[in-house]
């Protein structure tokens, strides 16, 4: 599964929106999914696409799992 993420620009890279698709990350940032999706395959500006084999809940009601660097990742 592939995700989308726009995340803080500072060292850290905190993801601020995680998405399943460059189209609906767009949507809530007011920008065309072309250049969102050009942002993400490039990783540029915070924008960054991920490939996540699984998903597991944690006890917040959210989902967490490891991205392709080893980071863990929440989405709430």
């Amino acid at each position: 599964m592939k995700l989308y993420m726009k995340c803080t620009t500072d060292r850290l890279e905190l993801p601020l929106i995680v998405e399943e698709s460059p189209t609906i990350l767009a949507a809530k940032l007011g920008l065309s999914p072309h250049s969102v999706a050009t942002m993400c395959f490039k990783q540029k500006c915070g924008y960054h696409r991920i490939e996540v084999e699984e998903k597991w809940p944690d006890n917040d009601g959210g989902c967490w799992w490891y991205d392709e660097h080893g980071r863990v990742v929440h989405e709430y």
